[in-house]
């Protein structure tokens, strides 16, 4: 399946999630069983659109529909490496926290770690903003991509990596409350 043709949309890399969000609307309109379109029809567009808005998934799609040679198995950048030392430890401090957490017996033991619940909280959104400007900086190196100045698949690896930390982030994070 082609996800740009399947929303209507040309086939490159810089396509924002208004635009993906418009062109799944007004093929959804006509797509939509209620409409008189098919259940299968309808399920198509829906998985073109949550391919295309993440970015990684995006470029992987695109790299493989031009025929680009490469494999997402492989090394991350250099500047991925540094910031997943940092990551791993966060993410170790998080789960160790946690699990204090769920054992903790009574509502004065859960009040006594909320000083180190707030530093793990500060730090996953750190971090946070870190993962978001490597994603940007991935995405706004897709120009490169396209015209063959930079590895896609060095770019699309650097982005599922980006995007199972950021998902690791969100999920300590969501347990911290």
């Amino acid at each position: 399946m082609d996800a740009f043709d399947c929303l209507g949309l040309e086939r490159r890399l810089s396509l924002d999630d208004d635009e993906i969000s418009a062109a799944f609307r007004a093929k959804g309109k006509l797509c939509h069983p209620d409409s008189g379109g098919s259940v299968a029809a309808f399920e198509s567009l829906e998985a073109a659109s949550q391919t295309l808005k993440d970015p990684g998934r995006r470029l992987k799609h695109w790299l493989e529909l031009e025929n680009r040679p490469g494999d997402l198995r492989g090394s991350v950048s250099s500047e991925l490496m540094s910031l997943f030392t940092e990551l791993g430890e966060l993410l170790q401090q998080a789960d160790a926290l946690i699990r204090e957490r769920e054992a903790a017996g009574s509502a004065l033991a859960k009040a006594m770690l909320e000083a180190r619940t707030q530093s793990v909280r500060d730090g996953l959104e750190d971090i946070t903003g870190k993962l978001d400007a490597l994603v940007a900086s991935r995405v706004a190196g897709f120009e490169a991509v396209e015209s063959g100045a930079a590895d896609g698949w060095e770019v699309a690896r650097d982005l599922a990596f980006l995007s199972k930390w950021q998902g690791q982030v969100r999920e300590r994070f969501a347990s911290l409350w």
